[in-house]
């Protein structure tokens, strides 16, 4: 029996978009899907003879659906392990660029005055309160504050072109 490709692609061709769309959730992707489908269904049509073209269509867009949904999942995979890896295991420039910037953090640090630059630290790079810095340093918190500020904005003026401005503190 010889197959009327263009016939059947008038006859099917949007039902079987809607149903590979179903499979797939996208419709650009099931409109290739049946495109190669159809041709699929051309060149097998040349060397055997089919006795039920649409079943036999509705068969390989099925496969290619299923095929294309396989890997899918194998490049999701492979792109989350990708990314988790990267995340895990800086590459070699990334470890540079971090050791760049704390040097010039430091550096920006121990241009403070001293006791400005020891609230910084205690703040910032330990953790502490204002209130415990203030205990510790014996002075008021509002003073603690005002160091930080102080502090942060120096950071920022320095290091400004290497890291960009930040939004919040």
């Amino acid at each position: 029996m010889t197959v009327d490709i263009s016939n059947l692609y008038q006859s099917y061709r949007k039902e079987l978009i809607n149903h590979l769309s179903r499979i797939v959730k996208c419709p650009d992707t099931a409109q290739d899907l049946v495109q190669d489908s159809y041709i699929i269904l051309a060149k097998t049509s040349i060397d055997t003879p089919i006795e039920h073209p649409r079943g036999f269509l509705y068969r390989i867009a099925g496969n290619l659906a299923l095929d294309y949904l396989r890997h899918s999942k194998i490049v999701e995979r492979h792109v989350e392990t990708h990314v988790a890896d990267e995340a895990q295991h800086p590459s070699p420039e990334q470890e540079v660029g971090a050791d760049q910037r704390r040097t010039l953090l430091h550096l920006a640090i121990a241009e403070l005055p001293p006791r400005c630059r020891d609230v910084f630290i205690l703040h910032k790079l330990r953790g502490l309160s204002y209130r415990e810095i203030a205990q510790r340093l014996a002075i008021s918190e509002s003073a603690v504050e005002k160091h930080i500020i102080k502090g942060l904005q120096h950071c920022r003026d320095r290091l400004g072109p290497h890291f960009g401005r930040p939004d919040s503190d």
